[in-house]
């Protein structure tokens, strides 16, 4: 007697929508956020397999039905965006009250005819068990070659800068701990009082008080944010750190040299800790490091979806509900329908942990702490305040950005405030607890929008208060170099500042001219 086949083609298809996504954005997510909605489709899908064979006493008729109604279920939110943007003879079907009916009719005549006219069964199992594993083995093979060359890669560049990089001489102990702080997006005061009519003084005012040094003039070496950061953290240029590297073939992945820099492993290997907290971009995740701090998990479901999750749901038939009119429904899925509370949260999140890093228990030694926070960059969700805009206006347009140019100086500007605000009371709460006085160097990877998008913010903060070494327009790229000449026994020259753009050509200078107090 011939073994019926079993029907494990609804489990499969249950998982694949969550691994297909995760192969999509493998470069900008860590495979664990797939973990859980993966868990869940599992189950989901095992439930109505189960469901299905107690109702219809067959695995196979079970197994068909259960595969149905899953496709359905996770293509609903995928035609509905592609009929919302591609109207079909001038008719837009991409409105629920009309695509709900047209699954509806789907569903019923489908199950009708699955039920009704299919006669082998066995055969069909059989062909859909296939054409499952060969639809799963895509995104698995996608995402393993992509996450196994990008750890190559990582321990190639790791080897190489360790090896070309030299020893660093520290002078008295014990080592300050250094912060290396990137807020996205920050332009220089001059700019934003030309730009935005908004005067920044106070908070700049604040920082020379407390001891820092502030370079008015100064640019950002790119204007785009991986080279921004990668060129610091590697004491070098790009195209310089290009032909250092060219063995290892790298391709368009600088974003290799920003994990495994030169700057972290020289410190590590005079017993520096790395610390990092999450970015919540795959690129300047810095998850290997011996302290990852990030967002943990809230005691709400719905509240604790990561946007992954959220961009799943939204794929789904679960757009019903999210687009609900009703508001008592819509309620339930507020965290959702917000696609930045995870962005806000995790904003929040670093700046109130980041002050407890200076007395972090478990490693009373020095700390190389790298922290990215993506504020005043768009969405602009924040208020002057820190309270979130109700108003979707200001974050609902391509990607975060407000359609209106009154809204987007508005948004731009309320950020750059709420952020002054919040970052002078870090720094002030690092320097109060630390036990040796630490090491600041703060920036923005590039200023806002068109002529001006190379000023940036610029600032350093040295125990000892010399800054005979630094300069109004001294940018980014020499400030490890100043540090390291100064506390660690280097002999670095400091190199031009020079401003690059997206094609990697140097950027000429504004027509903004900058005054130095």
């Amino acid at each position: 007697m011939k073994t019926k086949p079993l029907p494990f083609h609804p489990l499969l298809l249950a998982v694949y929508p969550t691994l297909a996504l995760l192969a999509y954005n493998i470069e900008e997510v860590a495979p664990v956020v797939a973990l859980r909605p993966l868990l869940i489709c599992l189950a989901g899908g095992l439930l109505l397999l189960g469901l299905l064979r107690w109702l219809l006493r067959d695995w196979q008729r079970a197994g068909l039905l259960a595969s149905f109604l899953l496709v359905l279920f996770f293509s609903y939110g995928h035609v509905y965006r592609l009929l919302e943007e591609t109207p079909l003879f001038g008719f837009n079907l991409g409105r629920h009250r009309y695509l709900a009916v047209i699954y509806a009719v789907v569903l019923l005549v489908g199950t009708w005819a699955l039920l009704r006219r299919v006669k082998k069964f066995q055969a069909a199992t059989q062909m859909l068990n296939w054409v499952s594993l060969v639809m799963l083995a895509m995104p698995l093979v996608q995402t393993g070659a992509s996450l196994w060359q990008s750890a190559a890669q990582q321990r190639q560049t790791s080897t190489a800068l360790s090896e070309s990089s030299p020893a660093l001489q520290p002078g008295e102990t014990p080592l300050p701990d250094i912060y290396y702080i990137i807020l996205d997006g920050h332009t220089r005061g001059d700019a934003l009082l030309n730009d935005f009519g908004y005067d920044n003084t106070p908070f700049l005012d604040e920082l020379r008080s407390m001891g820092f040094y502030v370079a008015d003039c100064s640019r950002s070496n790119y204007s785009y944010t991986q080279g921004s950061i990668t060129a610091p953290l590697n004491l070098d240029y790009i195209h310089n750190l290009r032909s250092e590297l060219e063995s290892l073939d790298l391709g368009d992945d600088i974003w290799i040299l920003l994990k495994q820099s030169r700057v972290r492993r020289m410190l590590e290997q005079i017993g520096y800790k790395t610390v990092a907290f999450d970015t919540t971009y795959e690129w300047s995740r810095l998850s290997d490091a011996d302290i990852y701090l990030s967002l943990g998990s809230d005691s709400s479901f719905l509240q604790s979806l990561s946007p992954f999750e959220a961009m799943l749901i939204k794929s789904t038939a679960g757009l019903l509900l999210t687009d609900s009119q009703s508001q008592l429904i819509r309620a339930q899925f507020e965290q959702i329908n917000f696609p930045y509370s995870h962005h806000v949260n995790a904003q929040r999140f670093i700046l109130d942990q980041l002050p407890s890093v200076a007395s972090i228990p478990d490693y009373p030694g020095p700390k190389f702490v790298f922290v990215h926070i993506l504020v005043p960059h768009v969405p602009f969700v924040f208020r002057a305040d820190g309270t979130i805009w109700e108003d979707p206006t200001y974050y609902d347009g391509e990607k975060g950005m407000p359609s209106d140019s009154i809204l987007i100086d508005e948004g731009y500007v309320n950020q750059v405030a709420f952020i002054d605000q919040a970052i002078l009371s870090v720094l002030q709460e690092i320097l109060a607890e630390s036990a040796t006085p630490p090491i600041i160097l703060m920036h923005g990877d590039h200023g806002w929008i068109d002529q001006n998008r190379l000023q940036i913010l610029n600032t350093m903060y040295l125990p000892d208060q010399d800054y005979s070494a630094l300069y109004p327009s001294i940018s980014p790229v020499n400030g490890f170099r100043v540090i390291f000449n100064a506390y660690f026994g280097s002999d670095y020259e400091l190199l031009p500042d020079i401003s690059y753009n997206a094609e990697n050509q140097p950027a000429p200078e504004t027509s903004l001219q900058c005054i130095n107090p």
